[in-house]
């Protein structure tokens, strides 16, 4: 009888082929399971990339994408008529977009701001709702105050059950309306207030489009001598609200724009008012003015030396609240626009 001695180092190679042959037989195994499932479910998704067509089984597809997009949901197709594809092929663009950052990637990420943020453009079937380009006419005489909003879409969520309304005028179009109506019925200064939709459908235009119409309203009513661009905050953890007279208010925050980015050589003229106006609210309703903030926009205040930008309460504020805050705020203006007369008889003739 020959005995055959296997060395270690044998043992070693005959272990280490074994080891690759079940490998494969493993994953050859697996190409045909995964082959036999898609012949059996007949689902297939035709992904049209450009220069790389294929064929790929959309469940894989389904998972690459939702861990990538973990926001989007994508259906199944289920019939031939299915829209499925063409959401796959346009979320594997977007995942494709230098904007999407993956894990490990080496750029960083932030939250864009509110002026950054562009609205989606509406859809071809879409009809873009025409912009009122409209004014109030003033109560009586020549107006002394104008009025109008920016950000138009801005609204108080508890009471109107969305932050924005793309595209419509939202919450602090209605509160500006109760600011006018105030000034020009209560304490009889006129007032001119545009409707005028400025932040649709480009949101990054919003400040462009409400200076062609501060511009068209001064311009018209060479009398006004304070102009307001109305808006609310957001973002705030509670809602700001101070107790005046047994009644819940939303606080005001008055913005003044600097020369940081734009030239403004005379904002200061601005900040000055600003301050008159928020001593004021301080005098009349203590806690009702959160103060001044000097931020580095211009927010078309270098159009008139009297032109501030008031963020009446916060998207966590309820209307009724901006509403009641509106109204003091009137009767603080009306009382400043009445010294400014005092103080400038020829130009409110």
């Amino acid at each position: 009888m020959r005995i055959h001695v296997i060395t270690r180092w044998q043992a070693r190679l005959i272990l280490s082929r074994l080891v690759k042959i079940s490998l494969a037989c493993m994953v050859i195994f697996s190409l045909a399971t995964g082959a036999w499932r898609l012949l059996q479910s007949n689902r297939q998704l035709s992904l049209a990339v450009p220069a790389y067509p294929a064929w790929l089984p959309l469940p894989l597809l389904e998972g690459v994408l939702n861990a990538g997009l973990p926001t989007l949901a994508l259906r199944a197709a289920s019939s031939p008529q299915d829209n499925s594809s063409g959401a796959l092929a346009a979320a594997v663009q977007v995942l494709a977009s230098p904007l999407v950052v993956f894990p490990g990637s080496s750029g960083t990420t932030r939250l864009l701001t509110e002026e950054e943020y562009v609205l989606p453009q509406p859809l071809p079937e879409e009809s873009v709702p025409p912009a009122p380009a409209e004014m109030e006419p003033p109560g009586a005489g020549n107006p002394l105050v104008a009025i109008y909003n920016t950000h138009n879409a801005e609204s108080y969520q508890p009471s109107e059950g969305q932050a924005k309304f793309p595209g419509k005028n939202g919450g602090v179009s209605q509160v500006a309306a109760v600011l006018a109506e105030t000034l020009s019925k209560d304490y009889g200064v006129p007032v001119v207030r545009s409707t005028t939709i400025h932040d649709y459908p480009d949101f990054t235009r919003s400040y462009a489009n409400s200076e062609k119409t501060l511009k068209r309203m001064l311009a018209e009513n060479p009398s006004v001598l304070v102009a307001l661009d109305i808006h609310r905050n957001a973002g705030l953890p509670a809602p700001p609200v101070v107790e005046i007279n047994n009644q819940k208010v939303a606080q005001v925050l008055i913005i003044v724009g600097s020369n940081a980015r734009l030239e403004h050589p005379n904002w200061r003229q601005n900040e000055a008012f600003a301050q008159r106006v928020a001593k004021k609210m301080d005098e009349f309703y203590p806690g009702l003015c959160l103060g001044v903030r000097v931020q580095e926009g211009r927010y078309n205040q270098h159009l008139l030396p009297r032109a501030l930008l008031l963020e009446i309460g916060s998207d966590n504020n309820t209307l009724e609240e901006a509403e009641r805050s509106a109204r003091l705020v009137a009767r603080v203006l009306a009382t400043v626009v009445e010294e400014l007369r005092r103080e400038n008889p020829a130009q409110s003739g």
